[in-house]
């Protein structure tokens, strides 16, 4: 689950949704939106097959529009602005994609028919796209949908051009496609920063101080996995870490290294295998 491109050219209004909801540390199935939102390969997901799906998850989706395109920018970055990821109808509605930070003039885009699935575009290149052109009336029309949870979310993810660009790289292919399963490992040995948060480390000041201890002595236990490998896995979740602002209270880092090498050594038992030791 999580950043790879659609299968089809149907699904792109649950992938949309999805890569929406991540946004708010939610995680679903592409399939099953699609079956919530009446997906058919004939016509696709309209509006309101969306929103009937962010119901399911107890979220809204606020409809925005302009005629003008530097209304609609300006809507839409309000929003982000607000910690709304965004749904857009593009390509003359033939298509969904999903929108999720504005930073120094350039949007973050999650788009599942794109090969590499987040783009970094310009607000001219977005607007290109989004621009719907009435046939017969010549009327334009800019239309977006904005994600609103109803409820406190645990954490939001903080997609800034750096971080997306990261994404981009194809030595983050793993991750991208294994997003969901490395956000919800690190939730259960981190916790999202609050306003209240005090005596914490960051996850990346975590691995400053274990990292190398953990990569070898799991190494070296098992025989198996390379220091470069596991030093990967370690880097990816550093990097989930800071997209959702993830830290650990100063008196579990003991408890958050041990969490740290029982997930490296599952990692290097799952893939490599193990004789019993007794």
């Amino acid at each position: 689950m999580s950043f790879y491109p659609q299968p089809n050219k149907y699904q792109c209004g649950p992938f949309a949704l999805k890569y929406a909801l991540v946004m708010l540390g939610v995680f679903k199935d592409e399939d099953q939106i699609g079956i919530i939102a009446g997906s058919t390969w004939w016509a696709g997901t309209d509006e309101i097959g969306l929103s009937r799906a962010a119901r399911r998850f107890q979220c809204k989706l606020k409809h925005f529009q302009s005629s003008n395109p530097d209304d609609a920018r300006r809507m839409l970055v309000n929003e982000l602005k607000k910690g709304h990821p965004c749904i857009l109808s593009v390509k003359d509605w033939e298509h969904w994609c999903t929108v999720v930070n504005y930073q120094q003039g350039k949007f973050v885009v999650i788009d599942s028919e794109l090969d590499k699935v987040v783009a970094i575009q310009t607000a001219s290149q977005l607007l290109r796209r989004w621009k719907y052109v009435e046939k017969g009336t010549g009327i334009k029309s800019y239309d977006g949908y904005a994600l609103i949870p109803k409820f406190k979310t645990l954490t939001r993810a903080k997609f800034t051009l750096d971080k997306a660009k990261d994404l981009m790289y194809d030595k983050y292919e793993d991750l991208a496609k294994k997003w969901d399963q490395y956000t919800n490992d690190l939730i259960t040995i981190c916790k999202p920063r609050t306003k209240l948060s005090s005596n914490i480390i960051t996850f990346s000041e975590l691995l400053r101080r274990n990292e190398q201890n953990l990569i070898k002595r799991v190494a070296n236990w098992h025989g198996e996995p390379t220091f470069s490998e596991l030093k990967k896995i370690l880097s990816n979740m550093k990097l989930v870490a800071e997209v959702y602002d993830l830290v650990v209270a100063e008196d579990d880092e003991k408890r958050a290294a041990i969490d740290l090498a029982s997930i490296l050594m599952m990692y290097a038992c799952g893939k490599y295998g193990m004789n019993p030791l007794y």
